[in-house]
């Protein structure tokens, strides 16, 4: 009969001899330090940010992934190209996107309507009346039996502001003393090209492809406001976000800001990171430097001055000159809560 070997376990060491304590002192430093420098823990804050798919704003989204500012402000940007204006604004109010670029005057609007939005100023940059050079075109009353191409529709701001000034400086009267053709902007860029309009006000980096091909600029909207008595430049364009992300993810969205405004600062003094930025180099390079200049006069590259009180101004011009249009909505002034101010949040 055969023998059964028995089979025992050994029994291990002692806590207190020295090889068990120096292999379970070094599980716990494993542990620790895998805990400390977990990915999990310091995960970057995210945010979704809705951009025109072909829009200006890609200049800025690609400095911030050349100089990986996202790492530096520890934020994970998802960026959503979108198609159309119309499309950023539906986003946003879906909740499909955190935050996009937008007009002042829409979150206005947004506000009268008990939809609370905040807007971050971006750019001052805005219209430019460009003229054809076979035109004849070398003042304002030269426009009288002239045809001008707008951009944005009979409701943009910049149009309600040009076709004032115009009428208040010269008497010239829209559809009365000269034709207006409302298209959008590349399709006027294209008719300034074929010589079919005598003049046209774009949004500014159209503008710029236009002064590239010889076109001259006669006014632009900042111009028109210093005319009439607001020097300082007024932001056009800003950051738009809802009370509610603001509220939720303030450190989120003070993180995103405070990086939009460092790559902003780093496209103003850095020509060579502009040769980088794909988006900027479909350009024409014979706008290139057209482009740069505008871009960097137009940044907003400080915290966000006061910059209420010339926009209530503008607010109250485009009110007493809108016509049937009704671009400012029942308000009789900008709410006080209009711009986000980073003292306050």
């Amino acid at each position: 009969m055969k023998s059964t070997k028995s089979h025992q376990l050994s029994t291990p060491p002692p806590l207190n001899s020295k090889p068990q304590m120096k292999r379970l002192v070094c599980i716990l430093l494993l542990t620790v330090s895998s805990m400390v420098f977990s990915p999990f823990l310091f995960a970057a804050n995210e945010l979704r940010v809705g951009i025109l798919q072909y829009g200006t704003v890609n200049w800025e989204i690609q400095a911030i992934q050349e100089r990986h500012l996202e790492n530096a402000f520890n934020l994970s940007l998802s960026v959503v190209p979108l198609s159309s204006p119309q499309a950023l604004l539906v986003a946003l109010q879906g909740g499909k996107v955190d935050v996009i670029l937008s007009d002042w005057l829409w979150v206005v609007r947004q506000k009268e309507m008990g939809r609370d939005y905040y807007f971050s100023p971006y750019s001052t940059n805005a219209g430019h009346l460009v003229v054809n050079n076979d035109a004849g075109i070398h003042a304002l009353t030269d426009l009288k039996n002239k045809t001008l191409g707008v951009a944005g529709g009979r409701a943009n701001k910049n149009w309600v502001l040009f076709r004032t000034y115009i009428k208040q400086t010269t008497g010239l009267v829209a559809n009365q003393d000269y034709t207006v053709k409302f298209a959008a902007a590349p399709i006027l860029n294209a008719l300034m090209a074929q010589g079919e309009l005598d003049g046209a006000i774009n949004f500014w980096h159209y503008a710029a492809q236009l002064n590239a091909k010889g076109m001259p600029t006669l006014l632009t909207l900042q111009q028109l406001l210093a005319n009439t008595g607001i020097t300082q430049p007024v932001p056009m364009l800003g950051w738009v976000f809802s009370a509610n992300f603001a509220q939720m993810h303030n450190a989120t969205l003070k993180q995103f800001l405070a990086m939009s405004q460092e790559a902003r600062k780093q496209l103003v003094r850095d020509d060579d990171l502009w040769q980088r930025l794909p988006a900027f180099q479909r350009y024409p390079n014979a706008a290139h430097d057209t482009l740069k200049t505008q871009y960097r006069q137009g940044a907003v590259v400080s915290t966000p001055a006061d910059f209420s009180a010339n926009m209530e101004a503008i607010y109250q011009r485009l009110k007493a000159n809108q016509g049937s249009d009704n671009i400012t909505g029942s308000f009789t002034h900008l709410p006080n809560d209009l711009l986000w101010s980073y003292e306050q949040h």
